[in-house]
């Protein structure tokens, strides 16, 4: 995503009364950025038992539809890490995301960006699965004591207009791996302003990785550089479904050992599917 979507879900555990999906940066609050100096080692959590996991997913009460039993799957796989900390988002939670997403575009101008030519694919990242106008869409967010920020799993079962805004929003991604590695942001809120520099790049992908996008980036206000917000957001799509997992919060997110993590949840949402 772009903007202000991501920062919803920043420094809040699952549980808390959050609202949107994981995908982009805007300037509202940079909390989940504490303890950024942090190891991947640090942040991630215990493993989990089989048993352990299993229970975590149990109580999320997901229903049968391929959608939620492909998150589920994907729930159960980020227990196995030690995520156990989840919940599944409501209908009215969703809807609720979608309208802010909405409410989001039509207050884009408030932002700047620079390079100017990257505030288009900036603001097309605001994605995610739930926002498609689809009914067939399910999220959970996943946490645990030992990272500072928020993992989230989103799957949507996709029609033709469904799969052409995934298309589109790979490309997105493309773009702004490409074009836009680095960029200066200024929101305008009331009469102050607040600069802040983001940067893109793509993660260190396995070989036979599942997803088909990945793009880690970073934020941080421009007078305070270790107060920083790293996300890394994978996305892959199968015959009928896309998935995306993410986590966001300290800088460890954006680590090799995330990566991973995110991959192995990507493919058991896909094995179940």
């Amino acid at each position: 995503m772009a903007l202000a979507a991501l920062l919803a879900l920043t420094g809040c555990a699952p549980g808390d009364d959050d609202g949107a999906g994981t995908s982009a940066p805007d300037g509202a609050s940079a909390s989940a950025g504490q303890d950024g100096d942090a190891s991947a080692d640090d942040a991630k959590p215990e493993p989990a038992s089989e048993q352990e996991a299993a229970d975590v997913v149990d109580q999320l009460d997901l229903g049968d539809r391929q959608d939620q039993r492909m998150a589920a799957a994907a729930a159960e796989r980020a227990a196995s890490f030690g995520f156990v900390r989840q919940r599944a988002a409501t209908d009215e939670e969703i809807s609720t995301t979608r309208e802010d997403n909405a409410a989001r575009l039509r207050d884009a101008s408030r932002t700047t960006v620079e390079p100017s030519e990257c505030k288009a694919p900036l603001n097309a990242l605001d994605f995610s699965p739930i926002l498609l106008d689809q009914e067939e869409v399910s999220r959970v967010d996943v946490g645990a004591g030992s990272f500072t920020g928020t993992g989230t799993v989103e799957v949507a079962r996709l029609d033709g207009p469904a799969r052409q805004r995934v298309e589109k929003h790979l490309q997105t991604v493309n773009t702004l791996l490409t074009d836009c590695s680095e960029m200066t942001m200024t929101v305008t809120e009331g009469d102050s302003t607040v600069d802040y520099v983001l940067t893109t790049e793509k993660p260190d992908l396995s070989d036979g990785t599942p997803a088909q996008s990945a793009i880690t980036w970073t934020r941080h206000p421009a007078s305070d550089e270790e107060n920083t917000l790293t996300a890394q957001v994978l996305t892959a799509t199968t015959a009928d479904s896309v998935v995306m997992v993410s986590f966001v919060g300290q800088q460890a997110a954006g680590d090799k050992e995330f990566t991973i993590m995110a991959e192995e949840i990507v493919a058991a949402a896909e094995r179940a599917g």
